[in-house]
């Protein structure tokens, strides 16, 4: 899997990108849904996605949840969460990605005694909390260095237009705040899009 993700930084290419104005216009540009007011954490994502285009890294994302709607075809785009190693230099295992996924998704609707976890359950459960950045505890995490932050998933950036496995390339700023979002599939390598459109 690291092959297929340092192809995948290959072709987005280093931080400093531009891309031409259809790219920029019609193809990268993802359109904040009427539903996202300003009062809603998520437009964060939106004020600085530009930012995010030309100067993120690509590392791997695993879903920790994501709404259902996503998962199947349609028009909608939602939002989710996304953990990842916000250091791009460290070699991550997706297995081991994922069962920190796992692990923050069952303390969903639970109510640890530890604080860390507890605000870390809150947010998971509530589903309209939006973070970037969160720093995983090492009770859940005790190996990886982990962040999780809100996504937003646009359908025309995945390969199908809908979510087939929880694990995806992904941009992520360096720069606060830490937003990310999926690397467009028009960047991933054939053998990426396939493995993951058969999961």
């Amino acid at each position: 899997m690291q092959k297929a993700l340092s192809a995948c930084r290959e072709d987005f290419g280093a931080p400093g990108r531009t891309f031409s104005f259809w790219q920029r216009r019609f193809y990268l540009r993802i359109k904040r849904p009427k539903w996202c007011g300003d009062d809603d954490e998520l437009s964060t994502f939106f004020q600085h996605q530009q930012r995010l285009l030309e100067n993120g890294v690509v590392v791997w994302g695993h879903i920790v949840q994501a709404n259902r709607l996503m998962f199947s075809p349609g028009r909608d785009n939602c939002p989710g969460e996304e953990v990842y190693v916000p250091n791009p230099k460290t070699v991550v295992d997706p297995e081991e990605l994922g069962a920190v996924a796992s692990k923050l998704f069952d303390l969903k609707g639970t109510e640890p005694d530890d604080p860390g976890l507890a605000s870390i359950a809150n947010y998971i459960t509530d589903e309209m909390i939006r973070v970037y950045g969160l720093r995983i505890p090492s009770a859940v995490s005790p190996r990886l260095t982990c962040a999780v932050s809100t996504i937003f998933f646009a359908r025309h950036h995945l390969p199908g237009r809908r979510l087939c496995s929880p694990l995806l390339p992904i941009i992520l700023s360096l720069e606060k705040p830490r937003v990310v979002m999926p690397l467009p599939a028009r960047y991933w390598p054939a053998k990426l899009v396939k493995w993951w459109s058969s999961s």
